[in-house]
């Protein structure tokens, strides 16, 4: 440390004040203490300079000073009793969301005044003398499996499907690529049919509609709007009409081909559904009145954020279009970077056109989530769509332009190295500062939740240990050189529960990783299910000792029962993929030095003689060496006997397909989020292998 550096005790106090934690257990146990380097990179890319002694004390002391406004919520406990500091006995004034009031006499005790909290969740506005405070006033947990389902102790299943991966059943207008919500409520309804509660999908979040290529869904442009290329333009208008609108812009037959493809063509697919958008939109003045009311309306209910995500695609689009780099709006000039500036405004009116067209976009998407959630829930489905939510944005895209003040763009979010990523990973992604989360009184936040939760059944959020922590990496630092920043995981669970009681919705959480102590206890008491992934489930080694041999799997009835089990996740291989070595094989081409190969294979054929055995005594297959062939029934069966209330089934999976949706580590080396199904959702589930793999799903789900 040089003579100009702050003292330690005075950067870790700092650090402590600003909620990044200067120690942190790693994979292994381990505590580790981070670097001092990296604390002050870390805090000066959070606008907290700490150089410097004076420096470090200056920031202290600035976030001492009370920034949060009166107004700003506190997050509270229905059926408990909220404490403030002493005001005296005097009259109160509670009042509902709803308009409903209520009144009555807080207690006065020495130097506290404390009144009862309401029963009923929701957001109030407290009076207490001159005072006036907002409440988000939680239910004790979001709303369980057999309240959702109305079932004691339920075993419902359901698919997971990536939605560009869908073909369609039938000839459909649109078709050009790839799947959209018109394949996705074709297959909840094939889903259905099979007795499947549940249609899993990874992000729908709004990308970038000048970039189709930019096509990782955990990387969006905004978490609040849709993905505006998996717009079904038959939710709102004739076939025929969609019909003569794609022959007229794709004269030469390009859907046709592309649709026939296994991998999608982005750029190429997704610029015809654009100039598909476009044409109706160009229709729009002469349509129906109705119809271009339905789309007024949903411009005036979209408010302000709407029309500055519908200026930013505009803007986008033109600078994406001009020098490399352009296209990030840290790039340009600073008068676009502010969204309300007047050089900003003058801009959207002059391309009011093309404003209105991301927003007619937007309401199209928004139309043909809602009849995919619909179809969902007529054919049967007790929950329908489940969401995903990203854990943060692409620090180029609409959120971080429109609220900077929201996002700590200076931060990459990512993982420290782990057992399974030693150097670490750095995701290029954005977070919510949680300063910023408290002094608003968590708006982003809950507006974030209230867009995933439209038109869905359940949400489930990845990396949910954000909600607590989030690892975050400097510029131009590794991922080892980064630390733990926390999150209000209280207010942060409480306000996802009465989002979820509000929305009628089954919450998931994605708590695979390290996990810090007691996180998984905290999520079962919030009513959050965790995630059960085959791959995972292996008991621990004994205390003190090293893993030498691969592990049994645990026995279906030792799974939890507070998560939902699934075989696998887009992010690791399918069944068939794993049992033939698919993913060692893609290592192998990407990484072609022989080092540490030929060991991964040999402890892939201990894992695999390990399955085996746990099939075998589980009774789902005959006694005999390990087939070639995997055994994807069998292995499908094994996850549906846990007592998890729900089971996902991947489609990959049922479909015994080798390749997997996304190789964590890669960008275009692989096709990641490209790869297509390779027939639509009613043939694919007919066929006699596919409808035995449900059959043993149902079967496993049936027995008690």
């Amino acid at each position: 440390m040089t003579s100009s550096a702050p003292p330690a005790d005075v950067l870790t106090a700092l650090a402590e004040a600003a909620g990044v934690a200067s120690r942190w257990i790693d994979a292994h146990g381990e505590p580790r203490t981070v670097a001092a380097d990296s604390l002050r990179a870390v805090l000066d890319a959070m606008g907290l300079p700490a150089a410097t002694p004076a420096q470090a004390r200056d920031s202290l002391a600035y976030l001492g000073e009370p920034a949060a406004p009166a107004s700003a919520l506190t997050v509270v406990r229905a059926g408990g009793r909220l404490r403030l500091p002493g005001l005296g006995a005097r009259r109160y004034r509670l009042q509902h969301e709803d308009g409903a009031v209520a009144e009555g006499q807080a207690a006065g005790h020495g130097d506290a005044t404390t009144l009862p909290i309401p029963e009923q969740p929701g957001y109030y506005r407290l009076e207490l003398g001159s005072m006036t405070m907002d409440l988000a006033v939680t239910p004790p947990r979001c709303p369980s499996p057999a309240e959702l389902l109305q079932q004691d102790a339920p075993r419902a299943w359901g698919i997971a499907a990536q939605i560009y991966s869908l073909r369609h059943e039938h000839p459909h207008p649109a078709a050009a690529g790839y799947g959209d919500f018109a394949a996705l409520g074709q297959l909840a309804r094939q889903a259905a049919r099979h007795g499947a509660d549940a249609l899993a999908i990874s992000p729908v979040h709004a990308m970038f509609s000048a970039d189709p290529a930019a096509c990782s869904p955990y990387a969006p442009s905004s978490r609040l709007f849709l993905n505006v290329l998996y717009a079904d333009p038959c939710a709102v208008f004739d076939p025929e009409e969609v019909r003569a609108a794609m022959a007229a812009i794709d004269g030469d037959g390009r859907a046709a081909g592309l649709e026939q493809a296994s991998l999608v063509d982005w750029p190429a697919a997704g610029a015809l559904r654009m100039a598909l958008l476009r044409k109706l939109y160009d229709g729009l003045p002469h349509a129906a009145a109705a119809r271009r009311e339905a789309c007024a309306q949903f411009r005036q209910a979209g408010g302000e954020a709407l029309q500055n995500h519908a200026v930013f695609e505009v803007l986008h689009a033109r600078h994406a279009a001009g020098p490399a780099g352009a296209g990030d709006w840290r790039q340009w000039p600073d008068a676009l970077r502010d969204p309300r500036s007047a050089r900003t405004r003058g801009f959207g009116a002059a391309h009011e056109r093309e404003v209105g067209f991301h927003i007619f976009a937007q309401w199209l998407a928004r139309a043909s989530l809602a009849r995919a959630q619909g179809q969902a829930r007529q054919a049967g489905m007790r929950l329908g769509l489940i969401a995903d939510l990203a854990v943060g944005t692409d620090p180029r895209g609409s959120h971080a332009w429109s609220r900077q003040a929201d996002i700590l763009a200076g931060l990459s979010i990512g993982a420290p190295p782990d057992l399974f990523n030693r150097a670490g990973q750095q995701w290029g992604l954005a977070a919510f500062s949680p300063r910023a989360l408290r002094d608003t009184g968590y708006a982003a936040f809950i507006e974030m939740l209230r867009a995933v939760l439209a038109d869905t059944g359940g949400l489930r959020i990845d990396h949910v240990l954000g909600l607590a922590r989030l690892w975050v990496v400097p510029p131009g630092a590794s991922p080892a050189d980064g630390a733990y920043l926390r999150y209000p995981l209280d207010d942060l669970l409480g306000l996802v529960a009465l989002e979820a009681w509000r929305h009628r919705a089954l919450i998931v959480g994605e708590n695979l990783g390290t996990v810090p102590e007691g996180f998984n206890d905290r999520l079962a008491r919030g009513g959050v299910l965790g995630t059960s992934v085959l791959w995972f489930q292996t008991p621990p080694p004994p205390a003190g000792t090293a893993q030498t041999s691969a592990p049994a799997f645990l026995p279906p009835h030792a799974w939890p029962a507070d998560a939902i089990a699934m075989p696998d996740t887009h992010d690791l291989p399918t069944l068939r993929g794993w049992w033939e070595d698919c993913d060692l094989q893609w290592r192998e081409r990407l990484h072609p030095h022989p080092s540490g190969h030929a060991a991964a294979r040999a402890r892939r054929r201990a894992e695999r003689g390990a399955l085996w055995s746990s099939l075998r005594a589980a009774g789902l297959v005959r006694a005999g060496p390990e087939p070639q062939e995997a055994p994807v029934g069998a292995m499908l069966a094994f996850v549906a006997a846990t007592p998890a209330p729900l089971m996902l089934a991947p489609l990959e999976d049922l479909a015994a397909l080798a390749e997997q949706p996304n190789l964590p580590g890669t960008t275009t080396q692989h096709p990641n989020w490209r790869r297509r199904l390779p027939r639509g959702a009613g043939p694919l589930l007919q066929e006699p292998s596919p409808r035995a793999r449900i059959e043993a799903i149902k079967a496993a789900r049936s027995t008690p």
